[in-house]
């Protein structure tokens, strides 16, 4: 009988280490794995704190990616728009975390905050 081979994690598509976008295009952060059984991506703040969804703010979606809607200046959140978040890939054989992605969102084409 052949045994069931058995793989850790391993990145297919790593996010980038820095993403930098306007308020009025929003952004998709992608983080894809592979393994055996297929691992679960999930992500995790700068403090290594799960990251959950926030309406019309974050989403996570099916395919293991980060979103950043569109949205208004007056919508901008620091402790989302401007962070570092990391990818983890996780199966029964092991857990892998990507490099640190710092996000920062700013209002407008080539506007700093002011």
């Amino acid at each position: 009988t052949a045994a069931a081979s058995f793989l850790g994690p391993s990145f297919l598509k790593e996010p980038p280490s820095r993403v930098d976008f306007a308020n009025e295009t929003g952004a998709r952060v992608d983080c894809s794995a592979g393994g055996s059984p297929p691992p679960t991506i999930s992500w995790l703040s700068g403090d290594g704190k799960p990251v959950g969804p926030i309406p019309q703010t974050r989403e996570l979606l099916a395919n293991g990616s980060l979103l950043f809607p569109p949205f208004r200046p007056s919508g901008y959140r620091h402790d989302v728009h401007a962070a570092t978040y990391r990818c983890v890939a996780e199966n029964s054989v092991g857990r892998i975390h990507s490099r640190d992605v710092r996000v920062r969102a700013g209002k407008g084409p080539r506007r700093p905050f002011s």
